[in-house]
Parts: structure tokens; sequence; C-alpha cells
């Protein structure tokens, strides 16, 4: 497959992946995580594609949209970060610290395409109050769905395509040092995911249980699905041997 056809796919990935059409499952599909499998289909690379993924999770793993509003684009830094991680061989952490920015960049693609899909938001006024109910669909999915084409595909296009190469020359250019202070920050960002994450849950007494894993996964070499199955063995423990609450605990005098 020719570096054009590649970067065709992965703009109809990020398009797709970041449409609303299919708003429930939006969430899920713009993961990391997620888009790692068709870009890693793509590129020819699948493991590779979910070892960049699966960093780039870590992240935004606690991630929200207040209102809406993301503070970050994870589908685009997904179609940029793990196509030229596959093309140029760069480390994960690499990868990640290159892919931060790009995932603000995908904010003002964001907030570009909220600004003119408000001439729908008028489109669909009209049609609900003549009762249009065709015309009301076609304002609320399809004219947005289509009309996202230009604003997602090409910019993630134009990445994939030039992106490889001039990424390549930068960082053949670019002293030892940036390259070692990258990996450093590549490697930082996942524990701020992790850090984010404990912020949204908002239980300080869940922190010992995340260090664990961390000092278990950092240190033991047991393998990802081996440290899945301990926590959750851990987490049914818990569920059994907690104290029993006010409402919810056993009751003799019943």
């Amino acid at each position: 497959m020719n570096n054009f056809i590649q970067a065709l796919l992965i703009g109809l990935v990020y398009w797709l992946g970041t449409n609303r059409l299919w708003y429930g499952t939006t969430t899920v599909i713009r993961q990391p995580l997620v888009m790692a499998v068709p870009l890693g289909l793509i590129m020819g690379d699948i493991q590779t594609a979910m070892i960049i993924g699966g960093t780039l999770q870590l992240i935004y793993l606690g991630a929200i949209a207040p209102g809406g509003n993301i503070p970050a684009d994870e589908a685009f830094a997904a179609c940029v970060a793990i196509p030229i991680a596959i093309k140029t061989g760069i480390s994960a952490e690499v990868a990640v610290s290159l892919a931060v920015p790009v995932g603000l960049l995908g904010v003002l693609l964001d907030t570009l395409r909220r600004t003119y899909a408000s001439a729908f938001v008028r489109l669909a006024d009209k049609a609900a109050e003549k009762g249009d109910g065709k015309a009301l669909r076609r304002a609320c999915f399809w004219y947005p769905f289509f009309a996202a084409i230009p604003l997602r595909v090409i910019p993630a296009f134009l990445a994939a395509y030039f992106g490889a190469d001039a990424v390549q020359a930068f960082m053949n250019w670019i002293p030892a040092w940036v390259t070692n202070g990258l990996q450093v920050a590549g490697g930082v960002l996942p524990a701020l995911g992790f850090a984010v994450t404990m912020i949204v849950i908002g239980k300080k007494s869940l922190l010992p249980y995340f260090l664990v894993g961390f000092i278990i996964m950092a240190y033991s070499g047991i393998s990802t699905i081996g440290i899945a199955i301990l926590g959750l063995c851990i987490a049914l423990l818990q569920g059994n041997f907690a104290p029993a609450t006010a409402n919810g605990g056993d009751s003799d005098d019943d």
C-alpha cells in the first residue's frame, strides 16, 4: 500500500472515529487504544500501533469534556503519532511527547467544527417549527456528518503523508540530549494520566492500589494480563471483606 492511500485511509479513520452520527459510541471509538486497531491494519504493524495507542490511552485516561468542550483531541493525536512511530521507528515515549501538542491542535479543529455547525442548528430549528422530521434529521445528523470531511480528513491526511519524512529529518537533526528529554517526558505523561484519574475518582483511599499496581508492573516482570487478574482478585476480596455499611450491612436484629 503506497503512502498516499495510507494517508487517505488514516484521514477517513479520523473522520469516522470523531463523527457524531453514532453519538453514544463516539467517546469509545475516538480513544487511542480503539483507533490503534484500524491504524495498525493500515500501516501493517498492529503490535506497534497497540503499544503506542495503549501508551497514549494512559495520558487521556482521566480526561473529561466539561460542557462538551474536549481538553484534547486524543483521536487526532493517535492518527498522527501512531503512523509516524511505525514509519520512523521512534520509541513510544517520543511518539507520546509528539502526540500531546498534536492533541491540543485538534482542539482548535474541533472549535472550528462547532463554529460552522451552528448553521445547522438554525436549519434544525426551522425544520422543527415546520414539523419536517426528515429535514430535521438531515440538519442534525447528515449535514454535520459530511461537512466534517474537509476538517477531519485533510489535516490527518497531510500529517500522515508528510509527517513521517518531516519527523524523521527533525529527529536526525535534534541533539541526543533533547531526544532523551522527550523520552523522559513521554514516560511521565502516563503517570499524569493516572493522577488525573485519581482526581476524577476523588477517593484518596484508592491511591495505595494505584501505587502497588505501578510498583508490580515496573519491577515484577509480570505481564499485563497477570496484573489485571491480580487486580480483579484484590477488588473481589476488597468487596467481600470490606466493613459493612450502616445501610447495607448485616443486621441480626431484624
